[in-house]
């Protein structure tokens, strides 16, 4: 699943972006109610698909 303008934070120091535990939380849930298609996502997509060993 993509998720798209997720909020994030940032370390003044080092700028390592992190996430707040509330913000991974929810996209677990969204994450789970999508695969059990108790919920429908805003919108699908295809990507492409290769395998490393083909590079």
């Amino acid at each position: 699943m993509v998720v798209d303008d997720v909020p994030c934070m940032e370390c003044d120091y080092c700028s390592e972006q992190y996430f707040d535990a509330s913000v991974l939380k929810k996209i677990e849930r969204d994450f789970m109610d999508v695969s059990k298609q108790r919920k429908a996502p805003v919108r699908r997509m295809q990507i492409a698909v290769e395998s490393f060993s083909s590079l």
